[in-house]
């Protein structure tokens, strides 16, 4: 499979759970689902661990405890998913004093604060035509969601300050991963970004998460949840692992423009409205970010995925 359509994938996974999620809040609160959901996807990749480990011939508990033999290591990921978890709970905290458009819209700089951040601490330096698609990426990313909003415009609101926060927090999650993810295969990596997850996550779920208020024995609740975490939380983080050690953390930043348009897509279908989308400002987004997708990377569609494991006993 070609790092495009993988990326791809992983683009349409996450357009997904932004929709999944929306019907979730009827059923749990985002940090009752956020927090319920890494649980879940721990304890469902660790028997994978452990089926691989013994295909592979190797020993399992060695293995598990090699996981956390290093100090250094276990210090990275609790970096790494505190990152991410941190990122959550701006988003939560930032929706209740401003709009999910302009959450939406400041999403979109996410992939621009990433590549500043890999140039300061990585030392990348981006050629000039990629760091103009990245700019196009955003303005393309912005327009096609303008043009499905309607008239509703955007107003700056004092949640947004924390938002603009949470981004930086999501793209240095995803450097950090290109930074320190290598000494673990993409299992092993989303396994332990999972546990460290769910342990940043649990104490904020009890005091704040509103437990009592989930909805259990729903079944529109397990359906949804079950989603979450098997498609947009275990395959998007083990595509996620793997994509950020093959392609890089700016290119998998860059799909990330792209879903704003898998969004508005998936939503036009399950409303049968799809020719409203077929007008010029959508039409223009589009055309921008294909030229941004071009710039930041034209060659990306030739890249070849190398399939190899890495051992956790290191």
């Amino acid at each position: 499979m070609t790092a495009f359509f993988t990326l791809l994938l992983w683009a349409w996974l996450m357009a997904s759970s932004f929709i999944v999620s929306g019907h979730m809040v009827e059923y749990a609160s985002p940090i009752a689902t956020s927090a319920f959901r890494f649980l879940l996807a721990m304890l469902i990749m660790l028997p994978a661990l452990l089926f691989i480990w013994q295909r592979g011939k190797q020993n399992k508990i060695e293995q598990f405890k090699a996981l956390f033999a290093s100090r250094q290591r276990l210090f990275h990921y609790v970096v790494i998913s505190g990152a991410l978890v941190g990122f959550f709970i701006g988003l939560f905290v930032a929706l209740q004093s401003t709009t999910p458009l302009n959450t939406s819209v400041l999403y979109t700089l996410v992939p621009l604060i990433g590549v500043m951040i890999a140039r300061v601490w990585l030392k990348e330096v981006a050629p000039l035509w990629r760091v103009i698609g990245f700019v196009l990426g955003s303005i393309g990313a912005m327009t096609v969601l303008f043009s499905t909003q309607g008239n509703d415009g955007f107003q700056w609101h004092s949640g947004d300050y924390i938002f603009i926060g949470a981004c930086f927090l999501l793209a240095l999650h995803v450097v950090s991963v290109q930074k320190w993810g290598r000494s673990l295969g993409a299992l092993s990596g989303a396994f332990m970004i999972m546990l460290f997850g769910s342990l940043w996550l649990l104490p904020v779920a009890m005091i704040w998460g509103e437990l009592d208020q989930v909805q259990w024995s729903s079944q529109g609740f397990w359906v949804n949840v079950m989603y979450l975490t098997v498609f947009t939380t275990l395959f998007t983080f083990v595509l996620q692992q793997r994509l950020v050690m093959t392609v890089g953390a700016s290119r998998l930043l860059a799909m990330s423009y792209t879903i704003p348009v898998w969004v508005a897509l998936f939503t036009a279908l399950t409303q049968s409205r799809l020719l409203s989308l077929v007008d010029w400002p959508f039409t223009s987004g589009i055309l921008i970010l294909s030229v941004a997708l071009f710039l930041i990377d034209g060659n990306l569609s030739k890249v070849k995925i190398v399939h190899g494991s890495n051992s956790t006993a290191k």
